[in-house]
């Protein structure tokens, strides 16, 4: 490691164009925002070392041109300048040409020096992370600024080294993307099921205009042939989500709850995905919290146009801004997180919330959502359909933290020295 050098981050970017702040309210305003046009990156926008690409707020052609400078290339990095600091997203091909927001901060290194894949993972390390966050100024809300990164000191092995750990650890990190686009796939499926048999009714619709089935014989047999006077099927009957679902009550203190615990709040709960990859430890939960169990639903009570809802991948605890939801039986389970997770229902929660800077939604309030309720049959039937699609994304969830585990240790291993990197590349073989 005689070869691997200490620099400031400052001294390997860009000249004149290494760390920089977004476009502050002065420059960008919400009412700049438009259906089309180029999307702006905003700090809750950085997942784990990646863009999310849901609800990206866009301009026109004339803002992008206005706000050229603060335009992304593909090899940036983008930091949050405020809250929580340590998250960073590697800017992908697909995101060039985008924009930041104030909240952000861009790192631009220079690529004769640094690998950008190579230093986005190393931004990614617990020791950079927790460093980060120490020299973060303000109590309540910790920020960054382009001179407290600027003067970050950050240690480099050559470029050479730095291309062949990337591509070691990018093979973990093209394995993780790969199971979120299969969950996204695999709950976009639910919800068109869903959205056909319980909200569209398709099957009875089809059978009313005498096209062909299009589901099993077993299945298809289970719709109505027709539709009543209220335009659903008949005999089927229309009830509230508190008909089939409930809300338990399990409060809990943290003098009550083992440090290991897993821990999910607001902030761990992406929007309108229900697949929840990331979460905390209890350790330094100060506040009382609520109970969940593996597989029951959590609901973002606060602000619900967030449309924050997924699945529990274990038991742990949660915010109590999250409403923890439980379908009354088994049969009725794939069709209450459709039901959560539908628009429909988003939309009846934000309409219905109260307060006006934070607004809130409740069970009691969210319990007299009306919905379609078919036969007990049909519901089994959805069920057994959907659930595999959910397990399937479950599965994933775990895989892919099993993944991430093994690319934050391995790299820290590589830099110290401690492993080489035929070994690493036989333990990625083995796990990716």
């Amino acid at each position: 490691m005689s070869d691997w050098q200490h620099y400031r981050l400052a001294d390997i970017c860009v000249e004149s164009e290494g760390v920089q702040t977004g476009p502050f309210g002065s420059q960008l305003h919400q009412k700049d925002y438009v259906d089309y046009g180029t999307p702006i990156i905003t700090v809750e926008h950085l997942g784990d070392n990646r863009i999310t690409t849901q609800n990206l707020p866009m301009v026109s052609d004339k803002d992008r041109k206005r706000l050229a400078k603060y335009t992304l290339r593909e090899g940036d990095i983008v930091f949050s300048r405020v809250g929580s600091v340590d998250r960073r997203a590697l800017v992908r091909n697909i995101e060039d040409g985008w924009l930041f927001s104030g909240r952000c901060l861009r790192v631009r290194v220079n690529r004769k020096i640094v690998n950008p894949s190579f230093i986005s993972f190393l931004f990614g390390t617990e020791d950079f992370k927790e460093h980060i966050r120490s020299i973060a100024v303000g109590a309540t809300m910790p920020s960054i600024n382009t001179k407290i990164l600027s003067n970050v000191s950050i240690l480099l092995p050559p470029i050479r080294d730095q291309n062949e750990i990337a591509s070691v650890l990018g093979a973990l990190d093209d394995k993780i993307e790969l199971n979120r686009q299969t969950n996204e796939t695999l709950e976009a499926l639910s919800r068109v099921i869903f959205k056909d048999w319980f909200v569209d009714f398709g099957p009875t619709r089809a059978k009313t205009e005498g096209r062909e089935p299009y589901l099993a014989p077993e299945i298809w047999d289970l719709f109505p042939n027709a539709l009543d006077d209220e335009d659903k099927p008949e005999g089927w009957t229309q009830g509230t989500l508190a008909s089939i679902a409930d809300s338990p009550r399990r409060g809990v203190s943290p003098a009550e709850v083992a440090e290991e615990t897993p821990y999910i709040g607001l902030e761990h709960m992406p929007r309108r995905s229900i697949a929840l990859t990331e979460w905390d430890s209890a350790l330094k939960v100060t506040s009382n919290k609520s109970i969940f169990k593996k597989g029951e639903f959590l609901f973002g009570k606060l602000r619900p146009y967030f449309h924050k809802v997924g699945i529990a991948p274990f038991d742990g605890i949660c915010s109590t801004d999250i409403v923890v939801v439980i379908p009354r039986s088994l049969e009725w389970s794939a069709y209450t997180i459709a039901c959560l997770s539908s628009e429909d229902f988003v939309t009846f929660t934000d309409k219905t919330s109260t307060g006006t800077k934070m607004p809130r939604t409740s069970w009691n309030t969210m319990g007299q959502y009306k919905v379609i309720l078919p036969p007990e049959g049909l519901a089994c039937a959805f069920q057994g359909i959907v659930q595999p699609l959910l397990e399937g994304i479950d599965s994933s969830i775990h895989e892919s933290r099993t993944l991430a585990q093994t690319r934050d240790l391995l790299l820290p291993k590589l830099m110290s020295g401690e492993i080489r990197l035929k070994d690493a590349e036989s333990i990625v073989g083995g796990v990716a």
